[in-house]
């Protein structure tokens, strides 16, 4: 059987053997909440509310111990806090109006893009495409879910699905939609790229044959599988063999996802034959 050479991923996979949220030295001793067993999703909106200055790839029992150490060093009036809070629900203005006049508004509504990439922004534990290199290199999207979008600044935090020890901050320019198969943006010939068979990488390839339509339960065409030839990935007689992979895990180079706003087209399925 011909052995086929294949480009290892660029990123080293490590197991993420020790426990999140261990014991730690440095956990502050004086706190009776153990900030260790709260999901990092909580911790990161904690940080950003409190403005507490860590890291941004730090793990989640860092993440954990600056909540601490932060919550620890807070001054609380309790009989302030609880007469403030009795006081605006006898307010007859309601909640709707006390929000109003609280909230922040600079004066500048967003653009028509960033309220689209709001819209369309992937949600809380949503599998994407990730690019968690500053080069270009082959392999350098990996398979990750998403835990928070921050519309403010257009940035994601992530968690690679080989490793949810720590969070990764991106820009929304590397992150990337899955597909759920209906689209049709892929036919022969197309540059795509697609993760290798037993990784969580995407690696430049290019279809060779037309997907096949299919119908759903629910009756919509979809495509299930497209066969792609990766890059360098050929066997020792020079071919390049042809490989299956689910629908869901090709996705466009970043040139042809991240268009410009005058270029968007409307995607529709018209013309279609299942």
């Amino acid at each position: 059987m011909a052995t086929t050479n294949v480009q290892q991923p660029v990123k080293q996979r490590r197991s993420s053997g020790g426990k999140v949220g261990g014991p730690s030295r440095s956990y502050p001793r004086g706190v009776g909440v153990d900030f260790r067993k709260v999901s990092g999703l909580t911790l990161l909106n904690y940080i950003d509310h409190q403005g507490v200055k860590i890291r941004t790839d730090a793990p989640q029992g860092e993440l954990a111990v600056a909540v601490a150490r932060h919550f620890e060093q807070m001054e609380i009036d309790e009989e302030e806090c609880i007469g403030g809070f009795l006081e605006r629900l006898e307010q007859p203005t309601g909640i709707t109006d006390y929000i109003r006049k609280t909230a922040f508004f600079d004066g500048h509504a967003p653009t028509l893009e960033v309220r689209k990439r709001k819209r369309l922004a992937a949600r809380p534990g949503e599998q994407v495409a990730a690019k968690v290199t500053r080069t270009d290199e082959n392999g350098s999207w990996i398979l990750a879910s998403v835990q928070r979008f921050y519309p403010d600044s257009e940035t994601y935090d992530v968690q690679d699905e080989d490793d949810t020890s720590k969070l990764i901050r991106l820009p929304w320019t590397h992150v990337m939609r899955l597909s759920n198969g209906t689209e049709g943006n892929f036919t022969k010939d197309k540059d795509c790229m697609a993760i290798f068979p037993e990784t969580t990488s995407f690696y430049r390839s290019k279809v060779s044959k037309n997907p096949v339509w299919v119908l759903d339960r629910n009756g919509i065409p979809m495509v299930k599988e497209i066969i792609v030839k990766f890059e360098d990935d050929e066997d020792s007689q020079g071919r390049t063999p042809n490989r299956r992979v689910p629908a869901r895990y090709v996705i466009p180079i970043p040139a042809d996802y991240f268009y410009e706003e005058a270029d968007d087209v409307d995607l529709s399925l018209t013309g279609i034959k299942a």
